[in-house]
């Protein structure tokens, strides 16, 4: 396959298409119908991490196996009706936090036949994260409101971690009543598989959670490998932990290095402090109808 930029695109220059592309942040790509020849960037193979010219069945095999069939589908239409699509798709990584792929395609039809399809990709993690938030923000708030002990503000912290903020391998501690332990009170059925039953931490302990808990500070570890305790996490390779204020403590991990970013931290935090606020509402309640 030609590495050179296709007729298409050769107007533009090809050192002029590629500054723009640094700086929007998009891959460029073409399929010429009666060749069958895909066309990609190396803005779009970065985005995708390959090295080398991809086919066809190399890009689909990137993405999550539920939009697999809804990718090939879209370019089936695409080739035969001559429609336009923009669609995003999970990136199938080795890690378990999700990475969001937006690829868009508009055919180019001559004599009523569509002869290419040319298009961009975009990594549109970041966006679908800000919009995250402010999902957290409308409808686990709304929950927290409604819950009644600090059990059931563990559940919804770990439900919203994996299911809205894609952090699968998630741990809610809480600290005890003498302040001397965080208990694990919530662990995700993915932690638990790969990570084993999560133990409870000493608050005095030099493990990253009992830091956190005990500095109020959000941190990511990069490497468990340099996580100086003797505590097992199995398959999990990197973490981030954030203070549930001064009630607790959530933790994520995955199973490659170096697998979080500052907006996941971000987002984490925020819920975080949402159940901070859930459960210090609750100890009020608790307190008020004690008098």
């Amino acid at each position: 396959m030609s590495s050179t930029v296709p007729p298409a695109f050769e107007r533009q220059g090809e050192e002029t298409l590629t500054t723009l592309q640094q700086l929007a942040k998009i891959g460029l790509w073409s399929y010429d119908v009666d060749e069958e020849e895909l066309w990609w960037s190396e803005e779009a193979k970065g985005i995708h991490g390959l090295d080398t010219a991809p086919t066809v069945p190399d890009v689909i095999e990137q993405y999550a196996e539920e939009d697999r069939r809804d990718v090939l589908e879209r370019l089936s239409e695409a080739v035969e009706r001559g429609e336009s699509f923009s669609v995003d798709v999970g990136y199938a990584s080795e890690r378990t936090t999700e990475r969001t792929i937006r690829l868009s395609c508009v055919p180019i039809v001559e004599d009523g036949q569509t002869v290419m399809l040319q298009g961009i990709v975009q990594d549109v993690t970041d966006l679908k994260r800000q919009e995250q938030r402010i999902e957290i923000l409308r409808r686990t708030s709304q929950e927290l409101r409604n819950a009644s002990s600090k059990d059931e503000v563990a559940e919804l912290l770990a439900d919203a971690a994996k299911n809205i903020l894609g952090l699968v391998n998630t741990t809610v501690r809480l600290v005890d009543e003498n302040r001397n332990t965080l208990q694990t009170v919530e662990a995700t059925e993915e932690c638990l598989e790969r990570a084993g039953e999560r133990p409870n931490y000493a608050v005095t302990e030099d493990t990253p959670a009992a830091e956190t808990y005990r500095t109020g500070d959000p941190v990511i570890h990069e490497d468990h490998e340099h996580t100086e305790d003797d505590h097992s996490r199995g398959a999990l390779r990197s973490g981030l932990y954030v203070p549930i204020g001064s009630h607790g403590v959530l933790s994520a991990g995955d199973i490659v290095v170096d697998a979080f970013e500052e907006h996941d931290l971000e987002a984490a935090s925020l819920l975080g402090e949402l159940g901070a606020e859930a459960i210090t509402r609750i100890g009020w309640v608790k307190r008020s109808r004690a008098i």
